[in-house]
C-alpha cells in the first residue's frame, strides 16, 4: 500500500525508526524565552524600585514642607493670641480714657467763689425762653 499523502508517509517512516514524534508543549517555554522574560521582569523591577525611591524622596519633601506649614500656622496662632490680648488691653485703656474725657467735659457750673470773687448772685443768668424777643420798634429802630 502506497502512502497517499505526505503525512502518512512521515508516519510510516517514523514507525520504521521506532521513534514517536516529539512535540513541545505550548505551555513550556524554552530556556531562552525564560531568560528573556527574567531580564524583562528584572528591568521592570528596577524601574519600579527607582520610581519608589523617587516617590519616597518626594513624600519626604512634602512631609517636611507640611511640617514647615504647621510650624508657621502655630506661630501665626500664637501671634494672633498675643494680638488679641493686646487688643483687649488697649480697648480697656480706651474705655478708661473715654470715661476720663467724659468726666472732664461735663459742664460744671461756674462759681465765682472758686476763683475768689463774691458775686451778688450765685448763678449765671440764663435767658427766659418764654419771653418774646424785642422787635425793631421796641429797640428804637425806625425805618
Amino acid at each position: 500500500m502506497e502512502p497517499q499523502n505526505l503525512s502518512d508517509f512521515l508516519r510510516q517512516e517514523l514507525a520504521k525508526q521506532g521513534q514517536a514524534p516529539r512535540k513541545r508543549s505550548r505551555h513550556q517555554p524554552t530556556k531562552a524565552e525564560l531568560e528573556q522574560e527574567l531580564a524583562t521582569l528584572k528591568a521592570a523591577l528596577a524601574a519600579v524600585e527607582a520610581e519608589k525611591t523617587a516617590q519616597s524622596a518626594q513624600i519626604e519633601q512634602l512631609q517636611q514642607e507640611l511640617q514647615r506649614w504647621r510650624d508657621r500656622a502655630q506661630a501665626l496662632e500664637t501671634d494672633l493670641q498675643e494680638l488679641q490680648t493686646r487688643h483687649q488691653a488697649l480697648e480697656a485703656e480706651f474705655e478708661e480714657a473715654k470715661a476720663v474725657i467724659r468726666q472732664l467735659t461735663v459742664p460744671q457750673p461756674y462759681r465765682f467763689e472758686d476763683v475768689g470773687f463774691k458775686p451778688l448772685v450765685n448763678e449765671i443768668p440764663t435767658p427766659n425762653p418764654n419771653t418774646s424777643p424785642l422787635g425793631d420798634a421796641e429797640m428804637g429802630w425806625f425805618d
